[in-house]
């Protein structure tokens, strides 16, 4: 989850810790009006639009975040980003825009990684987004031969033998819908 820079506006952190998110957003956006530079109020801004799953605005927040002076806020704000990134691509509604995002997330954990290599969570989350893009990979390429074994099959006008392989497909890859 993400976490907290110090020097957050006191009642901002009191509405994120009692669970009013948005008024801790709100605040955190009141107060950035007059605050443009400090990446601490943008690191706690994206970690509330995170809590309240506004993934797009959570990453709008932690980029600026990136060239923060200090290593520990930057990396912090990589990992973040990355695990927004990654929830992104977890709501969309094709294998590209998924693919697309997190292999975007992948290089955040990266970079993550890079300024601190003790830090276990990133290396996980990196692992573990890398190895959901092969599993993506290697879904397209069997439906890909699928397809092709289909379209054999029609050819022959087996049809019955074309619609087992698609079924077949479908039933052992639910993330398949796509190849409908």
């Amino acid at each position: 989850w993400p976490g907290f820079a110090s020097g957050s506006p006191s009642s901002a952190l009191r509405d994120y810790n009692s669970g009013k998110y948005s008024d801790a957003l709100k605040e955190y956006q009141r107060t950035l009006q007059n605050n443009t530079n400090d990446m601490r109020l943008y690191f706690n801004a994206g970690a509330v639009a995170y809590r309240l799953t506004n993934y797009d605005e959570a990453i709008r927040y932690f980029r600026p975040v990136l060239t923060a002076q200090d290593i520990k806020v930057q990396q912090a704000a990589y990992f973040n980003l990355g695990n927004a990134q990654f929830r992104l691509g977890a709501k969309a509604e094709s294998l590209d825009s998924m693919q697309e995002q997190w292999e975007t997330a992948i290089k955040s954990y990266q970079n993550a990684v890079v300024l601190n290599t003790n830090d276990m969570d990133a290396a996980f989350n990196l692992a573990f987004v890398q190895n959901n893009v092969k599993m993506i990979i290697e879904l397209r390429e069997a439906a890909r031969r699928a397809r092709e074994a289909a379209d054999e099959a029609t050819r022959r006008r087996n049809y019955h033998r074309a619609l087992e392989i698609m079924e077949n497909l479908m039933a052992n890859n639910p993330t398949a819908k796509q190849f409908e």
